[in-house]
């Protein structure tokens, strides 16, 4: 292909086409599509990939090749191999590099890093199988999703929540790790019949895994950190979504996260009964400690929100609210100190100030959905708190508290964004 091809792939891929596939699919409901390769490996696809991978950057994989060396490489030149490789089936997975990221419940979550080649074909399978799925989920599935989110999902617990009173929290043991390979390949196969695509597919569910310096095989499971792995993990359970009966209430799924919500104590406990029927027979394990059935009055976390319903004096009845659950604000307070201590005490305050004014920004857009003011008050006090220990570092005192000194007007007047205003005007652009 000449420069010019190239450079106008560079610029511009084939959107139109996921959308045929789409309205094909959501056309026949039965119909399975045979001949997905070509499009795979089409340069504006796999420039569409690259472009992607390149933009959530990701550590390195076990070849210990970064974003930051392909682009060194050559990313022209690291295309048009990846595309030989593809279309002439000499195409091999790497390992997956194991590493280990803490829980909030003080454990780790183990996260599977596919080196950079295998990350930008995942994407390009990606890219032309998920409309074909996308045709087929159910409108409770909110995550890894085109055009859905955290919020959407949050929003629509807090909407039901208004006459569904009861909860079933639905929590999976390590479901990532333990999607059986053979069946989730048979799901995949009710749409894309093309053997390629599929051996592609299976080569990085069988992956091996380097972990602590020794290659462990896979019999189960898709990483988690693969670009391809949200989707699969969608496509798995949409069997639930699929066979669930709405009878047995209303579910609300994110991921592994399923929330069902019901009229009374005896629908809940038989919408538990049914849904652990159905994931078991799924080979899925339901974690018993953490699945309970529960009264909006008595409160449940979800997607960093607790949802409760609370008496209202003012209009002398009960409501329901949500505002964001201790440990989310436990957390954001651990970051914004993480973020300002990383900061070199030589930089001037309007470099500490930027930096911790991006992760206020990004907190209040996550919270304006809830009752979120008094954690604004109180995630704003923290940060002034947090921005006067390093600023009396950076002056040498010490020894003073600085509070009469530099108030918490004095980082305001220098730029630092206050939670709560942030809070309403996410709000107000919201509407």
């Amino acid at each position: 292909m000449n420069d010019a091809r190239w450079s106008e792939c560079m610029l511009k891929w084939d959107m139109p086409l996921q959308d045929k596939l789409y309205l094909a699919a959501k056309r026949s409901a039965n119909r399975r599509f045979g001949i997905l390769m070509d499009k795979v490996t089409r340069p504006d696809f796999l420039w569409e990939a690259w472009r992607r991978v390149k933009k959530k950057r990701g550590a390195a994989g076990v070849d210990r090749q970064s974003i930051r060396q392909v682009k060194e490489y050559g990313e022209e030149r690291f295309i048009l191999e990846l595309q030989e490789l593809l279309q002439s089936g000499k195409y091999v997975a790497s390992a997956i590099r194991r590493v280990y990221i803490p829980k909030d419940n003080g454990g780790k979550r183990p996260l599977g890093i596919p080196v950079v080649k295998d990350r930008v074909a995942q994407m390009a399978v990606k890219l032309v199988i998920e409309p074909l799925f996308e045709g087929d989920f159910c409108d409770h599935s909110y995550a890894f999703r085109p055009q859905r989110s955290n919020q959407q999902a949050a929003q629509r617990v807090h909407h039901l929540l208004n006459r569904r009173k009861w909860a079933v929290l639905i929590d999976l043991k390590g479901y990532f790790d333990t999607i059986p390979h053979d069946r989730l390949l048979d799901l995949v196969r009710q749409r894309v019949s093309d053997r390629k695509v599929i051996h592609l597919i299976r080569q990085w569910l069988k992956a091996a895994v380097f972990n602590a310096g020794e290659l462990e095989p896979t019999t189960s499971g898709t990483p988690q950190g693969g670009v391809l792995s949200p989707l699969l993990s969608n496509i798995y359970l949409h069997e639930f979504d699929r066979q669930w009966d709405s009878f047995h209430g209303e579910v609300i799924r994110f991921a592994d996260d399923i929330v069902i919500l019901c009229w009374n104590r005896s629908q809940a406990e038989e919408a538990l009964r049914q849904a652990c029927a159905l994931l078991q027979s799924l080979d899925l394990t339901v974690n018993r400690e953490k699945t309970r059935v529960v009264h909006a009055r008595d409160g449940f976390d979800f997607l960093g929100f607790r949802y409760k319903e609370a008496w209202s004096f003012r209009r002398n009845r009960w409501v329901r609210i949500k505002f964001p659950r201790p440990k989310a604000l436990k957390k954001a307070r651990q970051r914004i100190k993480e973020r300002i201590r990383s900061v070199p005490l030589g930089e001037p305050l309007s470099e500490v100030i930027k930096v911790v004014n991006r992760t206020l920004r990004g907190w209040a857009n996550y919270f304006r959905i809830g009752n979120s003011s008094q954690a604004g008050y109180e995630l704003a006090r923290y940060t002034c708190e947090q921005l006067r220990l390093w600023w009396r570092r950076h002056k040498n005192r010490k020894r003073i508290r600085g509070t009469r000194r530099w108030p918490n007007s004095f980082y305001y007047d220098r730029g630092l964004l206050y939670v709560p205003a942030l809070l309403n005007t996410s709000k107000n652009a919201a509407r």
